[in-house]
């Protein structure tokens, strides 16, 4: 059976598929629900971010969900071992050695809490006010804010943490979190939605981006082979340049799939201009990106996507349903299941299989 998690503007949604049929099933219905993580040491314990509701648990692998680290009761004082904010942006769990995991949180505005007994209190890491350039950092969308987009972690260099500001670039951690740097160059980006290395290559960093559509950033697809002090830009075939959704295929750092839109807007608004697409590419045999449309919904009226991949196939999900490819994202076919009509004006934040 493969199982796998959806984040939407308005509910998480877990599918289960086995021999006998997929079923979908609806969680924390009515939050805002942005980001999720299960935890490598206990496959039955997941963490979910929302963005109005704070942080939530499960034990049960989503069946049942309990709010943690954050206080709801109205002028309430928040206690010292809370997260202190409710805008849940990022969340990840990373294995730090026998068989013990830390849960690291990201917010809006941009700050890292930790904990280190499975969210039953929490510490505040950093709140960047370190790093040079903090004042720029800016969400377009509420450009008097920022926050912690995405998290990257790879078992074989367990020591480093990768995350992105949207919108400030990459920021890095060679130990644990203990300490943050953001490698700057000439080079270096700005609006990354989706950073992941690749989990046999951790020096090997991919990322897609927002920054086409930002004064003095890069453009639509970014990697790196030295861990994000240099990073080159391919963009070759890429029509539509705004890009927010990624995956690599975990049997070959060649193959990439990712998913743009021609604007922002139009990616993440439904509404008569709602447009997305997919491209990929295997750079072992092409040189540029291939737009591909085979068994997808069209384009038009299509939310974009969130990618996830696993053991070479992958998936997307968007607002108008779960596909999946196993030839490297040229050829796709729709989960055979009822989508839910709630959805079909719905953003998919993140998509993970568990484990």
């Amino acid at each position: 059976m493969t199982q796998f998690a959806i984040t939407y503007d308005n509910a998480l949604i877990l599918i289960n598929k086995n021999y006998d049929g997929i079923q979908l099933e609806r969680k924390l219905e009515g939050m805002n629900v942005i980001s999720i993580a299960q935890d490598p040491n206990d496959k039955n314990t997941l963490y979910c971010g929302t963005f109005d509701r704070g942080l939530w648990k499960s034990v049960d692998k989503g069946q049942n969900w309990s709010p943690i680290g954050t206080r709801f009761t109205y002028n309430s004082p928040f206690k010292h071992d809370d997260i202190h904010m409710t805008a849940i942006t990022a969340v990840t769990v990373i294995d730090t050695g026998n068989h013990h995991s830390s849960v690291l949180v990201g917010t809006e505005p941009s700050a890292l809490f930790i904990s280190n007994d499975q969210g039953d209190s929490f510490e505040l890491l950093t709140d960047f006010s370190h790093i040079a350039g903090k004042e720029h950092w800016f969400f377009p969308p509420r450009p008097h804010t920022h926050h912690v987009k995405w998290f990257d972690t790879n078992t074989k260099s367990p020591n480093v943490i990768n995350l992105t500001i949207e919108a400030g670039g990459f920021i890095q951690s060679t130990d644990l979190g203990q300490h943050w740097t953001a490698p700057q160059t000439q080079d270096t980006p700005i609006d990354i939605h989706v950073l992941k290395s690749h989990p046999d290559y951790p020096n090997r960093l991919y990322g897609v981006l927002g920054d086409a559509f930002l004064n003095g950033g890069r453009d639509t697809f970014i990697e790196s082979d030295d861990y994000g002090k240099t990073w080159t830009t391919l963009i070759e075939g890429i029509e539509h340049r705004y890009g927010y959704g990624l995956a690599i295929n975990s049997q070959n750092p060649d193959n990439i799939v990712i998913a743009t839109s021609n604007t922002p807007y139009n990616a993440h608004n439904y509404g008569d201009n709602t447009f997305s697409t997919i491209y990929t590419i295997n750079k072992a045999q092409d040189s540029e990106w291939t737009e591909v449309t085979t068994g997808l919904p069209s384009p038009n009226g299509t939310l974009i996507s969130s990618i996830t991949e696993r053991d070479g196939t992958f998936y997307i999900a968007n607002n108008n349903g779960v596909y999946y490819s196993d030839d490297g994202g040229i050829n796709w076919t729709a989960f055979d299941i009822t989508w839910p009509d709630s959805l079909t004006s719905q953003h998919a934040h993140q998509f993970i299989t568990f484990n």
